[in-house]
């Protein structure tokens, strides 16, 4: 096969086949993207003696040639994408209508409330961007990159949320995602996703901060002032912040615990692996994955009492006033928290760090029975735990028998 250049300098050049074929054609050679580092590309433009016969169809190909190429510096485009132009100039697809489109897939991959947060963000970016703007708008890739980095700048600089900076590279992220979704449907093209790249200054004002937590020794002011209640939480809110504090149970999957999940045979309840809060990995629902909470006397106490209240309802903490949910809301209990006057000292998630410390230097328990309790499943993660199926009831049993006694001690009245 033999190249010969047709015009110095022009990248078009005159394709030889050889012998029996005896074709030849034109093939123009450049790279994309653009300068060294990218890709030979070669884009056929016809064929000597059927498309091009003469000196005036060799210049219409030449003038052809430098027409694709311009068009390829002015969008950043590939050239092959030349040839459908005026289909992605056309296209009338609408970010609303991507967005929709990612949000069905997604949805098969992810949590309800997973889901549901990113529609948030989606809306949120929707609001910014306008429900008419076009896909197209983000061909060009730098013009697409000052849509995103624009977008990310305003959420960023929200006044209500204290963490609008987190907020708008989360929005980034999803975002990322939404356009390779978009690639996969063959409505842009192929390597250029303007959300991509994460910005140089993507985190430089965020201040990570960590769950309030508090000491040992702050326990039984902390026992005192749910005892007495100031805020004049009622019954129900009550009883699930302390069944709260003596369950170990994360607050998103504690308010959403259903009676029949109660097997009084072991006297345990037994939390199915794809409850919302419970953080299972979302494809491992088998039973094995289920987080089991064995009873202790005083969290029966509290059992008891809530039977009285909600034991003809389905969810343990059924809300007959609740407006987003039939139980609690998760945020519940964080709040009670706050009203009784520990907004800065102490989170529901942050009394994990009191189980975990506690429980070793006070109890003598391993932590591994501890974190199992929380329910952390790092003996499963790797080869290795593929094949570890322990529970530790006994001595998870023996903890939690422990730990809510300890609480009653601490002041804890049930």
């Amino acid at each position: 096969m033999q190249w010969e250049t047709v015009q110095r300098n022009s990248g078009l050049f005159l394709v030889v086949e050889p012998l029996p074929v005896k074709c030849k054609r034109f093939v123009g050679k450049t790279r994309f993207p653009r300068g060294r580092k990218g890709k030979p590309v070669h884009v056929s433009l016809g064929v000597f003696g059927k498309e091009i016969k003469t000196k005036k169809d060799l210049s219409k190909t030449l003038a052809l040639w430098d027409e694709i190429k311009d068009w390829c510096r002015e969008t950043n485009l590939h050239p092959h994408e030349f040839f459908r132009k005026d289909e992605i100039e056309e296209s009338g697809i609408t970010l609303k209508e991507v967005f929709a489109s990612f949000m069905e897939v997604h949805k098969k991959k992810t949590k309800d409330t997973t889901w549901t947060t990113s529609q948030d963000r989606l809306n949120q970016m929707l609001d910014y961007y306008g429900e008419e703007r076009l896909l197209v708008d983000f061909e060009d890739p730098r013009e697409g990159r000052r849509l995103v980095l624009e977008m990310q700048e305003f959420i960023g600089k929200g006044q209500r949320n204290q963490g609008a900076p987190e907020q708008s590279a989360r929005c980034r992220r999803l975002l990322k995602q939404v356009f390779n979704h978009a690639i996969n449907k063959g409505w842009l093209v192929d390597g250029q996703n303007p959300a991509l790249l994460k910005p140089d200054t993507e985190g430089l004002d965020h201040k990570p901060r960590g769950n309030p937590t508090i000491g040992w020794n702050e326990v039984p002011e902390l026992m005192t002032s749910i005892n007495e209640n100031s805020c004049g939480g009622c019954l129900l809110t009550q009883l699930a912040t302390k069944f709260y504090l003596m369950s170990c149970l994360r607050v998103g999957a504690l308010v959403r615990m259903e009676w029949d999940w109660f097997d009084e045979s072991k006297d345990e309840w037994i939390i199915p692996p794809e409850t919302s809060g419970l953080k299972r990995k979302f494809k491992n629902t088998e039973k094995e994955w289920s987080h089991l909470i064995p009873m202790s006397p005083e969290m029966h106490l509290v059992m008891d009492q809530l039977k009285k209240i909600t034991g003809t309802q389905k969810y343990v903490f059924h809300s007959p006033e609740g407006k987003k949910y039939a139980h609690l809301n998760p945020e519940t209990i964080n709040a009670h928290l706050r009203s009784l006057g520990w907004r800065q000292r102490l989170s529901a998630h942050g009394w994990r760090d009191v189980v975990v410390t506690a429980g070793q230097e006070k109890g003598g328990f391993e932590r591994d029975i501890i974190l199992r309790q929380l329910g952390h499943t790092e003996h499963k993660q790797g080869t290795a735990g593929a094949y570890d199926n322990t529970q530790f009831l006994k001595e998870r049993r023996e903890f939690l028998e422990w730990w809510t006694a300890e609480l009653v001690i601490q002041g804890l009245i049930i």
